[in-house]
């Protein structure tokens, strides 16, 4: 399955979000193709300002772990401070995460393990709309495919843990249960970076355009002149191939090979460089404009993004004002996160937000650029 393919022609939302139903493991599809978590990652991976920004948010959920944070959680040996990291990073970039709980078979909660919210599917909904179970796997993208033959899952189902509803008895089952938290029961949600995944490749395709001026020196291509005596097209091409070695595999379009005669005024230079037309301007601008969608999509400050205007001076009072802020901003998150550990009887107390120390400035301002 070729996950960024499917967005090769900007695919429409409701393809992106779309359930139909596997009637065979009765399991409802994330996205048209089932694919909708791992092509959010791959897209996600492509665009490094996209990535800084979940990883800032993913920061401040965590902040600095809970209270009591260092309670060993499994038989892994993590502790639930290991278990806010994973969750952090989920919530930041699905708005959503998932665990694996296990009772002492009296119907508390003994053993708590991340799930990769990515390999979470929900189950087919009952008569009243209730979906009561889950399907994972760690293959969903590769389900038609033998990427990884070693590696294959089957789906297993699980029931979904619900401490008002299930309580003790649902957590004596064998298997265990998993906790699925998404913003709208029964649903799955939006990535924080759909909105803007076509920016995010853009972001990556302008990376890439970087990558291939400085690649080619900041020429778009050399004409390479060769004194000619009616050569074959076999014979330019072995000219061609020669010359690409030379240069590199990333280049072999910006070498163009012309016989020219013998006698002719043009082989006084054998190697013509073509300047690129000058588009700095238009690519800076490009720049600009998807860094503040990308910024300005995931409500990140500019100062802790490092995207301060050249020779600006960022004080340590607005460093600190910026931390308030993304503590506001990933209150709520906490706060659910917190509640969540309550009922399944962990006593790990509140998460601890940032803290900005002055001592972490040099001095009472630093300047950029």
């Amino acid at each position: 399955m070729n996950i960024l393919g499917t967005l090769g022609g900007q695919t429409p939302l409701y393809q992106r979000i779309a359930t139909p139903r596997d009637t065979v493991d009765n399991f409802l599809y994330y996205g048209a193709d089932n694919s909708y978590p791992q092509m959010v990652k791959a897209v996600l991976n492509l665009s490094s300002l996209s990535t800084s920004s979940v990883n800032l948010i993913a920061n401040f959920i965590r902040g600095d772990g809970f209270e009591r944070g260092d309670i060993i959680v499994n038989n892994l040996g993590e502790s639930a401070n290991d278990i806010l990291w994973s969750i952090s990073n989920d919530q930041a970039i699905y708005n959503g995460y998932a665990l694996h709980l296990n009772s002492n078979g009296l119907g508390s909660v003994k053993s708590i393990e991340h799930i990769p919210f990515e390999f979470v599917r929900l189950g087919l909904p009952d008569q009243k709309g209730r979906i009561r179970d889950v399907r994972v796997s760690n293959n969903w993208e590769s389900t038609n495919s033998q990427a990884l033959p070693n590696n294959v899952e089957n789906p297993t189902r699980y029931l979904i843990y619900n401490a008002e509803q299930n309580g003790v008895e649902a957590l004596t089952t064998a298997k265990g249960m998993v906790y699925y938290s998404t913003p709208k029961k029964n649903e799955y949600p939006l990535s924080s970076i759909d909105p803007i995944i076509e920016t995010a490749q853009s972001d990556n395709e302008l990376q890439k355009f970087e990558l291939g001026n400085i690649t080619n020196g900041f020429l778009s291509m050399s004409i390479f002149k060769y004194p000619s005596s009616g050569d074959s097209e076999e014979q330019e091409e072995a000219i061609r191939a020669k010359l690409n070695a030379l240069k590199g595999a990333s280049n072999s379009n910006s070498i163009i090979v012309v016989g020219v005669d013998e006698d002719s005024e043009n082989t006084s230079n054998l190697i013509e460089q073509v300047p690129a037309n000058n588009n700095d301007s238009l690519f800076t601008n490009t720049l600009s404009s998807v860094r503040k969608r990308i910024v300005t999509n995931f409500a990140v400050p500019s100062g802790l993004m490092g995207l301060l205007p050249e020779g600006s001076i960022f004080s340590a009072q607005q460093l600190a004002d910026e931390y308030t802020y993304m503590n506001l901003r990933t209150k709520d998150t906490r706060n659910h996160i917190e509640r969540q550990m309550a009922k399944l009887g962990l006593d790990v107390g509140r998460i601890v937000p940032n803290q900005f120390a002055s001592s972490q400035m040099a001095d009472n301002g630093t300047t950029t650029g």
